[in-house]
């Protein structure tokens, strides 16, 4: 009897696995096992880039080891993207789904330039998750911000700052005293010499991931970033820049004054000197309650540091291990 049903067990098996072959002689093991090396070293990957990114999807997620269903959606998308570029609908889709999809992309199938026309016709986004994405610095102006006429300006901005004025109420985010003054644009082609003015097309933003993004400069951005988004909270620029223009793109993010958490692990040039020469932290960055710095440059002594940026907040955490 049970013979029988082991070998009755077995045939089903045998009966499976020719259900699932393709038509045709079977590969030969050389390309099986090209395959094979390559989906290991894809799943290397993709894990890699899971823990680099545990600070900024938070302390309790790893925690979690089943995915939700908007997680397993999302992951499909990503995988999936370059089919959905020829339809339409996708720009209609909600923001909280775009978003979700993009932390996708960032681990799965990082954004590139081809994609990217995908998501830039949003202006309701909170979070942007551009992680290891090969766009460029030009591409992330066009997307996200825009240009307007000085004479424009004045309305347009009252007209934000009223309906950030009404989102924020609650809350103990500090304007910014530049706020009213977007970057200036020169129109080199005007005799006039017009002045132009660059502003956010994303009044919501409050959390911005760029970690692992190596084909923008650190010093263009980090302007770009205080002089039009002075409300952001969040920002990781982990594994970014080099050692030339890393510490004065610090020097120049310290103006970010509402930011709540910083991320600068896998920056090589981050070291603990460079902390505390480059930012005035008794002025500079007072809203800051987390700064992530794991795998960073050399550091004598963490403690130093932690407790330098601990005498004027009111709750601080310097966090150097995952």
């Amino acid at each position: 009897m049970r013979e029988h049903a082991e070998r009755e067990q077995q045939e089903r098996g045998e009966r499976e696995a020719m259900r699932q072959r393709v038509s045709g002689p079977a590969p030969p093991k050389s390309w099986q096992k090209a395959r094979k090396g390559k989906n290991e070293s894809i799943e290397l990957l993709i894990k890699d880039r899971k823990e680099k990114r545990r600070a900024w999807d938070g302390p309790t997620l790893p925690m979690r080891k089943t995915l939700t269903l908007l997680e397993i959606c999302s992951k499909t998308v990503a995988i999936n993207i370059k089919s959905y570029i020829s339809y339409p609908y996708f720009a209609n889709m909600p923001t909280h789904l775009k978003q979700c999809i993009l932390s996708s992309l960032s681990i799965y199938n990082p954004l590139t330039e081809e994609i990217l026309p995908l998501f830039n016709t949003d202006t309701e986004y909170e979070e942007l998750d551009l992680a290891n994405s090969t766009i460029n610095l030009e591409s992330f102006k066009k997307s996200f911000w825009k240009i307007v006429e000085e004479k424009d300006l004045v309305d347009n901005l009252v007209k934000n700052w009223e309906d950030l004025a009404d989102q924020d109420e609650e809350t103990d985010i500090i304007y910014s005293r530049i706020f009213g003054k977007p970057m200036d644009i020169t129109n080199d082609d005007d005799d006039s010499r017009k002045t132009n003015k660059l502003i956010s097309k994303l009044p919501k933003l409050r959390k911005l991931n760029l970690g692992f993004t190596h084909n923008i400069s650190g010093i263009p951005l980090s302007i770009l970033l205080v002089a039009t988004l002075p409300l952001l909270t969040h920002l990781s620029i982990a594994g970014c820049f080099n050692r030339e223009d890393g510490p004065h793109s610090l020097r120049i993010l310290s103006g970010l004054i509402n930011l709540l958490v910083l991320d600068i692990s896998y920056c090589e040039w981050a070291t603990d000197q460079i902390l505390l020469q480059f930012i005035n932290w008794d002025r500079d960055l007072k809203s800051l309650r987390v700064l992530v710095a794991v795998n960073c440059g050399s550091w004598k002594d963490a403690e130093v540091v932690r407790k330098k940026l601990s005498e004027n907040r009111r709750s601080f955490e310097l966090w150097t291990e995952q």
